[in-house]
């Protein structure tokens, strides 16, 4: 198995990954308050959890991958203050929050189809949903208080974040104090906390709130950060290999998920914290909710486009390198996409073995990947293989392409099969893939001599969002 290095931010080094298990890794990493449709933003956060599982596959891992959905518990502030997420969203649409919660799970459910991003592999093709697991942060609630660390009061169960820290300790992944950390923060002091960094891990004396539970403690309801870690340990273990999410996580949710998981277990919670950078606009805001209108992947499919180029946008960025969205950058991110699907239309029958000179491109596509997931340089290789191809005239690189794809996650092996079900003609296929190239190189007027050619065959070309297609001209 090839070193996989990625970058950690516990230690702010790239290190090479070493698993508990040989051969698996148990990966958590966040997901959705289903609350309102999934941004660009978050969408570029689940693509990278997404290549990162298909790369560590390719590298022969296997992924034991949790995604959590919040249905409860997320406060419209990260700090435990203002109105649950989902309530607020309820009420505001006359609405039960679980019906609230049903139609943005749909939503994202259906976005995610549209990237190609799969789902977690524990439970098996499922999200483990907050509402469900309740009982787990129960139980684990009640390990962090025996153990010293949590403590009841009227207003709540709070996690005594100052006697974890110790005096003047400094946090595990933002590496601040807990006055550092409040000058960024609003806090909410409960009258009866010990201190006002101290954070709730279930919610009591709130009658108005629509979601309750029964637990030891009294009525009530848990925080967003208990969540998470109870679910990755439920499934995973004390113990697990890499935790991601966005850098937005680093100062608050993941701070507080490594204090409340190992005062519970006395045992490191994580071993690999990877987050990915923000998607921004042109003028360089972070794009959030909280900042009013926010693009979504409908925009991009009302625009014309593909929602595969945005992936492919994506993956012209490495994850920790903020990225600058605009339907531009996409629609040049689809010229790319079109001349993979062009290249996979035209492929001959599968079954043949690659050409020699192909393992060194496979090589270093792996060798990209395995460099802190360095989707640029991947992305590069595989559309230089595909650029020798054509200029050799020797098209057997399809078992490599398809190993590169596995992590593109473009399903070129799908656009070949619906392609040949309508085959063309090998002259014409022949010339349809050298226009694809010429389109690919952005030499239009090689591009329009080919169209011309094909068209006074008796065929006709239509460049479509998902590519061009080329058919015998109907009578």
């Amino acid at each position: 198995m090839r070193p996989f290095f990625v970058y950690n931010t516990l230690t702010r080094t790239v290190e090479e990954l070493k698993t508990l298990r040989p051969g698996v890794v148990t990966y958590y990493s966040c997901g959705p308050t289903v609350y309102l449709p999934q941004h660009l933003g978050n969408m570029r956060s689940y693509l990278f959890t997404d290549v990162l599982q298909r790369a560590l596959r390719l590298n022969g891992y296997e992924v034991r991958h949790v995604m959590n959905i919040t249905d409860v518990g997320h406060m419209t502030s990260d700090e435990d203050a203002g109105e649950d997420k989902i309530e607020k969203t309820a009420r505001e649409q006359g609405r039960s929050p679980a019906e609230v919660a049903e139609y943005y799970i749909a939503q994202f459910r259906h976005d995610l189809a549209l990237l190609h991003i799969e789902p977690p592999t524990v439970p098996p093709g499922r999200y483990a949903r907050a509402t469900e697991h309740i009982p787990d942060m129960i139980a684990l609630i009640q390990r962090i208080v025996q153990r010293g660390y949590g403590y009841v009061a009227q207003s709540g169960v709070y996690f005594d974040i100052e006697r974890w820290r110790g005096p003047g300790g400094r946090g595990r992944l933002g590496r601040q104090s807990l006055d550092e950390q409040s000058s960024t923060q609003r806090l909410e002091h409960a009258g009866d906390k010990r201190s006002p960094h101290d954070f709730a891990l279930w919610v009591l004396d709130q009658p108005h709130h629509i979601m309750q539970w029964d637990s030891p403690w009294g009525r009530g309801y848990p925080g967003w950060h208990i969540e998470c870690s109870a679910m990755a340990m439920k499934y995973l273990g004390p113990t697990i290999d890499i935790h991601s999410g966005g850098l937005d996580h680093v100062p608050i949710h993941h701070e507080n998920e490594i204090a409340q998981s190992e005062a519970a277990t006395g045992q490191p919670f994580v071993h690999y914290f990877m987050h990915n950078a923000f998607l921004v606009g042109m003028e360089g805001a972070k794009i959030s909710k909280s900042a009013g209108r926010f693009p979504v992947l409908a925009d991009i499919v009302a625009a014309g486009l593909n929602p595969l180029a945005f992936r492919l946008f994506c993956l012209g960025a490495k994850y920790r390198s903020e990225l600058a969205f605009s339907m531009d950058a996409v629609r040049a991110a689809q010229t790319n996409l079109e001349y993979f699907a062009q290249f996979a239309r035209s492929q001959p029958e599968q079954g043949q073995e690659d050409a020699p000179w192909v393992a060194q491109y496979l090589d270093r596509f792996l060798e990209a990947l395995n460099n802190d997931l360095n989707t640029p340089q991947a992305l590069a290789v595989a559309l230089e293989l595909v650029a020798e191809a054509y200029r050799r005239g020797d098209r057997h690189i399809w078992r490599a392409l398809c190993a590169c794809d596995s992590v593109l996650g473009l399903d070129l092996a799908m656009m070949r099969q619906e392609a040949s079900s309508s085959a063309l003609p090998p002259a014409i296929a022949a010339l349809a893939a050298q226009r694809a190239a010429a389109r690919g190189q952005r030499d239009f007027a090689r591009a329009d001599a080919l169209r011309r050619e094909i068209e006074a065959a008796g065929y006709e070309v239509k460049d479509t969002a998902q590519g061009s297609v080329v058919q015998l001209r109907s009578v």
